[in-house]
């Protein structure tokens, strides 16, 4: 009989200790996360978008994190917020690539470049620049030669004589007159950096 009181009264407060337990997390709003609430939350959200990401409520942080791990696009940004602000960063950081390329590649083909639509070079200049191309190339290739066949009395000769000529092109009349423009001031300094790459074999 006094085992059987004593279980009772074993099992009475174990009981009152679970209600109360229970009663204070109901008053502090406890939120208790388990593996069950988060599949309830991620199946009540199933149709939350990356865009409901962007600037997430405070309760969607870890759905978002778990979610869409990969940062935000510009192009995402801009498809979500429709701000134009994010297409500009776009263009800009292809016109960065592209010129990257451009000042990069040494075939010494012209390209426009973004100076140009500020200010454009004419037609006179831009033949100007084709033509300065044309020359650096041809040193380039006899330069190739003279390493090539080092004793080649010919070569020497005609190597001293282009070495001359390419030095003239600073203080050719054209190149005054086209340097008020300042997109072919940039140009020509493009020029002049991939020149020195290709005679220093870069």
């Amino acid at each position: 009989m006094k085992k059987i009181t004593w279980i009772s009264l074993l099992s009475l407060l174990l009981g009152m200790t679970f209600v109360s337990c229970s009663s204070e997390a109901i008053e502090n709003n406890v939120d208790v996360t388990t593996d069950a609430n988060i599949e309830k939350i991620d199946s009540i959200d199933i149709n939350l978008t990356k865009c409901d990401c962007l600037e997430p409520k405070e309760k969607y942080v870890h759905l978002c994190e778990t979610r869409f791990k990969k940062e935000f696009t510009a192009q995402e940004k801009f498809e979500c917020t429709g701000d134009s602000s994010y297409i500009d960063t776009i263009q800009k950081a292809v016109g960065e690539e592209e010129r990257e390329a451009y000042e990069e590649d040494l075939s010494l083909e012209i390209k426009e470049i973004e100076e140009e639509k500020e200010d454009p070079i004419s037609e006179e200049c831009k033949l100007f620049l084709e033509e300065y191309a044309e020359a650096i190339k041809d040193f380039k290739s006899l330069s190739d030669r003279m390493d090539a066949n080092p004793e080649d009395i010919g070569l020497k000769i005609s190597y001293k004589s282009q070495s001359e000529d390419m030095e003239s092109w600073s203080s050719k009349p054209q190149m005054f007159k086209c340097s008020q423009n300042e997109a072919f001031k940039k140009q020509v300094e493009i020029l002049n950096e991939k020149k020195e790459k290709l005679l220093n074999g870069e």
